[in-house]
């Protein structure tokens, strides 16, 4: 109750026009003077003389590259020429969700705790940051672009390398927190999944989406995705209360193609960590394999993936992975709450690109029939 009552006063304030937050918490608002401040730890004398908009986006966040023009001791002492902005989403209702789940929030605990202690290549690097209340925030990132590094936009932009570079790296954060007891102290504020803010909403909006998709004749969903959705949508508490079950990791928690970056050496690192929460570590993989890897490239290479992931768990550490036949059944059982996210983004347009829904969506319903989700679900609660 008192999770349900949080979300909806965060909601409140995001649709509100003003809300108690540090200041700026859109790009719009930053300013030469404001970053020249943040610089200054690293050269005290270094002045940013001018800001330029370069190119951005805009979704469940405000995205902007900001070109910085430095003094000479700026360009001499090797500051930033660009930064990269994420800041308060633009539209109500997608501050509406950023509230109400703790997105904002939790993306800048993710920098100012975690980061820090992962290798440099998992997330850019942060230079300033800082969230309030209804979806206001900001957060200075390392211009990632500057280093020539590319960004999959669609599943189409993925191939095999990228996933299992992507696999390696899910693997190495896994492990850094498999089963730690800092998931109960310093940690503690990475809640479980249904201990996060919003988690009975998010429910209740699941329930609705699949119940809209199931109703509407153009999606033409096929008859294991019917029977997958349906049966989730009756025992959905149930369903969910399997990700408390086994050894318990930080997880990114949409690591999706979109939310992915690879440097010209071929490392792959995640971007949006605003999701993030502990849990299985083989649901991040399940949620990766379902919508955004292609066809082509999942099937068939299910198994050397599975393994990679099991293996870079013992490389760095694990002693208790899952068993092959246990992780098999797990990426098959997580497929439908990969499918659920998608598929959320068919339901309310505008949290991602048009393109890159419809690719993914269809991407997800070949492979719900594909591993036979709906038949794994109903056996892991008979």
């Amino acid at each position: 109750m008192r999770r349900t009552a949080r979300a909806l006063s965060e909601t409140a304030l995001a649709i509100s026009p003003w809300a108690p937050a540090p200041k700026p918490h859109s790009a719009a608002a930053v300013t030469a003077q404001w970053l020249t401040e943040v610089f200054a730890p690293r050269a005290p004398a270094a002045v940013v003389e001018n800001i330029r908009p370069l190119d951005g986006t805009t979704g469940t966040t405000d995205r902007q590259r900001l070109a910085l023009d430095w003094n000479r001791i700026g360009q001499n002492s090797g500051m930033p020429a660009s930064v990269f902005v994420k800041s308060t989403p633009l539209s109500a209702k997608n501050r509406t969700m950023v509230a109400a789940l703790d997105m904002a929030i939790n993306e800048v605990a993710f920098y100012q705790q975690i980061r820090p202690e992962l290798d440099a290549d998992i997330a850019p690097e942060v230079y300033a940051c800082h969230a309030g209340h209804g979806a206001r925030h900001l957060l200075v990132l390392e211009d990632l672009a500057a280093k020539n590094a590319t960004f999959p936009d669609t599943v189409r932009d993925v191939d095999l390398a990228h996933v299992q570079a992507l696999i390696h790296a899910l693997g190495r954060v896994h492990a850094a927190y498999w089963n730690s007891p800092r998931l109960h102290t310093d940690l503690a504020w990475i809640a479980p999944e249904r201990a996060r803010p919003g988690f009975d909403l998010l429910l209740w909006q699941f329930r609705k989406m699949r119940r809209t998709l199931l109703a509407a004749p153009e999606h033409d969903l096929p008859a294991p995705v019917r029977r997958m959705a349906e049966f989730a949508n009756d025992h959905d508490k149930a369903l969910h209360a399997r990700w408390e079950v086994g050894p318990q990791t930080v997880l990114h928690g949409d690591a999706h193609c979109a939310n992915t970056f690879r440097l010209p050496d071929g490392r792959v690192g995640l971007l949006d960590w605003q999701v993030i929460h502990c849990g299985p570590g083989i649901r991040e993989i399940s949620y990766l394999l379902t919508h955004s890897t292609p066809t082509e490239v999942r099937r068939g290479n299910e198994e050397q993936l599975l393994r990679l992931y099991l293996s870079t768990l013992r490389e760095y550490g694990v002693t208790d992975p899952p068993t092959f036949d246990e992780a098999w059944t797990a990426l098959r059982f997580f497929a439908f709450d990969a499918w659920d996210s998608i598929a959320m983004c068919v339901a309310w347009p505008g949290l991602q690109p048009p393109e890159r829904v419809a690719l993914g969506f269809a991407t997800a319903n070949i492979a719900i029939e594909d591993l036979e989700v709906d038949k794994v679900i109903r056996a892991a609660l008979s």
